[in-house]
């Protein structure tokens, strides 16, 4: 079997490029080119910067392979979180399967071959981060970010959004902690990591500006069809109410998006956002709510949906019900929601002015988050290089 570095330059030699070429391409000095050929020294950004320069988008065909070849500790701690933050199980199961038993790697065996039985399934969402807590990860820096990650994803489920803007500026702390060298890959991970929680957050809090930072950070990145779609949906929301076109633009973007993963329910909650907002869009403009009662009693959504919570008082067509929901959104901080019905009680005759002192309350607590959207960069390097090869 052929070495990874081995693997490495036969790719770049067929792919018609001089080592100089490819390093520029790839944003690193010459000498890391070299000292791939001479030593067999590489480190993993660069890695994976030299498979999307000769292979463009379709560079984790590449990597999956390499990933395989890998054989320090620090590299495969590093094709761990890679596999984990792709959602490629098989390559992950893989990858722990090699690794069993080095009692190098025991930290990281137990952290990531519990995220794999997550990711398949046989460990329970709500059971996970105690487990995660279990796992003797010693002074482990990155471990310790991460598991403090799966705390906030744990929280978020809980609905506890208070609590992870508190434990998120704890976790930006430590990711502005981690080093720019050996351990750079894991730090755009972690802030990719960490913007995937923050962005929905701060849509509840109705802090859109915030949101769309996050959002931003999830597009540029460019991992995944998933997150990405996630990414559109936030936007879309944000301007829910604001700006039509580019609320539903954003939305059909995020259903089309979410097409391309295998997960039907997925897909149809993608589907499902889009047409209830295009139902919030007929109901403003004028649309008989007889009409369109029907309508939504028919999506197949969780019961505690808010976007069907909305529609079920919003339908009443009753000034006193949208009053309730108003009192139901803002007891739980939903201030998006809570402002929707807001500007609804407006078409009823509330006076302006009360409207807009109902959509000014809402929560100033933010994170303090000193990362621009081109931070996480390694995995969308391909789509910023001006070369054939790249589709």
């Amino acid at each position: 079997m052929k070495s990874l570095s081995d693997e490495i330059l036969n790719l770049i030699e067929d792919s018609d490029l001089s080592y100089k070429e490819v390093a520029n391409m790839a944003g690193v000095s010459a000498r890391c080119i070299y000292e791939i050929k001479s030593r067999g020294t590489m480190g993993f950004i660069t890695i994976l910067k030299i498979a999307q320069v000769c292979n463009g988008a379709d560079y984790h065909e590449k990597m999956t392979k390499w990933c395989h070849l890998l054989t320090t500790t620090e590299g495969i701690k590093h094709a761990f979180e890679y596999a984990a933050i792709k959602r490629d199980i098989a390559l992950l199961g893989n990858l722990l399967d090699n690794a069993e038993g080095d009692d190098s790697l025991s930290a990281y065996y137990g952290i990531y071959s519990l995220i794999y039985r997550f990711m398949k399934k046989e460990i329970a969402f709500l059971d996970l981060y105690d487990l995660l807590k279990q796992v003797r990860i010693s002074k482990d820096k990155n471990l310790a970010i991460i598991v403090d990650i799966y705390k906030c994803y744990l929280l978020y489920y809980q609905k506890d959004f208070l609590g992870i803007l508190h434990m998120a500026n704890v976790i930006e702390k430590e990711i502005q902690n981690i080093g720019q060298d050996r351990s750079a890959f894991f730090r755009q991970c972690y802030i990719y990591r960490l913007a995937e929680v923050l962005m929905p957050v701060h849509l509840h809090f109705n802090n859109f500006e915030v949101s769309r930072k996050f959002a931003k950070i999830l597009l540029y990145s460019n991992i995944s069809s998933k997150t990405m779609s996630d990414g559109y949906y936030c936007i879309g929301m944000t301007y829910l109410g604001r700006d039509k076109e580019v609320c539903l633009k954003s939305l059909e973007r995020s259903y089309e998006l979410m097409k391309e993963i295998e997960r039907s329910d997925l897909i149809e909650e993608s589907r499902m956002h889009l047409e209830l907002a295009r139902l919030y869009y007929e109901v403003k403009e004028g649309a008989s709510i007889k009409g369109v009662a029907g309508f939504a009693e028919r999506m197949q959504f969780k019961s505690d949906s808010d976007f069907i919570k909305y529609f079920e008082y919003r339908l009443e067509n009753s000034l006193s019900k949208l009053y309730e929901g108003y009192k139901y959104f803002f007891s739980r901080k939903n201030f998006l929601f809570a402002n929707l019905i807001a500007d609804d009680l407006a078409y009823f005759g509330v006076d302006l002015a009360q409207v807009e002192a109902l959509k000014s309350i809402n929560l100033n607590e933010k994170v303090e988050f000193n990362f621009e959207e081109e931070v996480v960069s390694c995995f969308s390097h391909w789509s910023r290089i001006s070369i054939d090869r790249v589709s």
